[in-house]
């Protein structure tokens, strides 16, 4: 299960790992939910109870965290297009 501590932590973690592995490309998000819609995430902000994200297409989405399937993570191969902003909190 996701929630603040993995966001928070593990995840902008191995964010920042992916990106140095891949010498500085940027990385592509996508957030599956529990009804299997796919979201093309650019920022997320955390809080106590799920996840703020705004998509590419310039949605801003509250998304609990018990509607996360699973979250996918590649390399930007266009660097024209913006890159995922690593995970910070709100109050």
């Amino acid at each position: 299960m996701f929630d603040l501590a993995f966001f928070d932590g593990e995840f902008a973690e191995r964010a920042l790992e992916f990106v140095r592995e891949h010498e500085g490309l940027g990385i592509a998000v996508e957030f599956v939910t529990s009804s299997g819609q796919h979201l093309d995430v650019l920022e997320v902000l955390t809080s106590d109870e799920g996840v703020r994200l705004v998509t590419r297409e310039e949605w801003l989405v509250f998304l609990p965290y018990e509607q996360i399937a699973h979250v996918n993570v590649s390399p930007l191969k266009d660097h024209r297009m913006a890159s995922f902003q690593v995970v910070t909190s709100v109050a």
